[in-house]
C-alpha cells in the first residue's frame, strides 16, 4: 500500500494496524529496510474496501502495487538431510534428518529417535525451535509445509558443543534434504460460492475451467442458482469485477481459503 504522500508512511502504517485490529483477513507487515507496508489480503474486493475505510476514516489517498501470490512448496520425496558441523571449532553439531511429503493440508509434524547419550535433551529440543527457521524458506523460495521430519542420527561433544551449534546446523541439514528430496511448489485455492441467474451458469463453470478450476455442486435457490467451485487464487483475482460484468450486477460470489495443491511449475 503506498500513500500519496511519501511523508505520510508512518501515519498510514498506524492506520493500517487499526484496520488489522478490526479484522482478522487482514495482516499488515512493514518491511523497515525498503519503507514499504505490506498487506496480507483475501482478495482485490478487501482492497477496494481498505481503500475507502483509509479514504474516509483517516483521510488518506493510498494506492496499491500488483498483488503477489503467496504460493508455498514441500519436499517431492522422502530424502535424508545431513551436517556436519564441526568447524571452526570449538563448534559441534551432527545430525541426520529423513524428511518425508505428508498430506495436504497437515503442516508441519516433528520427532527424534535420537537417544539423550548421544544428542541430550536441551539440544533436541533447540533442533526443534530451529525448525520454524529453517522451513521458512525453501529451495523454491517459499515457506516448506506439509512434511514429516524425523531425527534419526547424530551427537553432539562433551567439550566442542556450544549452546547455539544445533540452531545453527539445524538449517543446513534441513536445506540438504529439500535439495536431496526436490521440491513441490503449492498454490492457494479458493473455495468460491456464486449466486446467479441461471442464465448464466453455462458461462460461469465455462470460466471456472479456464481458470483451471472445478465445479464442486450446483443447484436451485428460488429463482437463483447456486455453484460450488475451488479455484486458485492465482487466476481469479479480478474475477469478481469480471462476474459483475457478465451478470449486469445480478450474480454475485464469496470466497475463502480451501488449502493449497500441487502447482506445475511450467505454469
Amino acid at each position: 500500500v503506498i500513500p500519496e504522500k511519501p511523508e505520510d508512511m508512518q501515519a498510514l502504517r498506524v492506520a493500517c494496524e487499526a484496520l488489522s485490529a478490526e479484522d482478522p483477513l487482514l495482516q499488515v507487515r512493514y518491511a523497515k529496510a525498503l519503507n514499504e507496508l505490506q498487506l496480507h489480503v483475501m482478495g482485490t474486493i478487501q482492497l477496494e474496501i481498505i481503500q475507502e475505510l483509509l479514504d474516509t476514516r483517516f483521510g488518506m489517498k493510498v494506492t496499491f502495487s500488483k498483488p503477489a501470490v503467496i504460493y508455498k512448496e514441500t519436499i517431492a520425496r522422502p530424502a535424508s538431510g545431513f551436517v556436519a558441523y564441526t568447524m571452526p571449532k570449538p563448534c559441534w553439531a551432527i545430525m541426520r534428518f529423513e524428511i518425508e511429503p505428508a498430506p495436504r493440508g497437515s503442516g508441519v509434524t516433528f520427532k527424534s529417535t535420537v537417544p539423550v547419550k548421544d544428542i541430550l535433551l536441551r539440544y533436541q529440543h533447540q533442533v526443534e525451535q530451529a525448525l520454524p527457521l529453517a522451513l521458512h524458506q525453501g529451495r523454491l523460495g517459499w515457506e516448506v509445509t506439509d512434511v514429516n521430519i524425523t531425527l534419526v542420527d547424530g551427537n553432539h561433544h562433551q567439550f566442542h558443543t556450544h549452546p547455539l551449534d544445533f540452531i545453527v546446523a539445524t538449517p543446513m541439514a534441513i536445506q540438504d534434504g529439500l535439495q536431496k528430496g526436490g521440491s513441490t511448489l503449492l498454490e492457494p485455492i479458493l473455495a468460491v460460492r456464486f449466486l446467479l441467474p441461471p442464465e448464466c451458469v453455462g458461462k460461469v463453470m465455462t470460466d471456472i475451467n479456464t481458470m483451471r478450476g472445478e465445479t464442486v455442486d450446483s443447484f436451485s435457490d428460488g429463482e437463483r442458482m447456486v455453484l460450488n467451485a475451488r479455484i486458485p487464487v492465482a487466476t481469479s483475482l479480478d474475477y469478481a469485477a469480471t462476474l459483475a460484468a457478465q451478470t449486469g450486477g445480478r450474480g454475485a460470489m464469496s470466497v475463502r481459503l480451501a488449502g493449497y495443491r500441487e502447482c506445475p511449475l511450467e505454469l
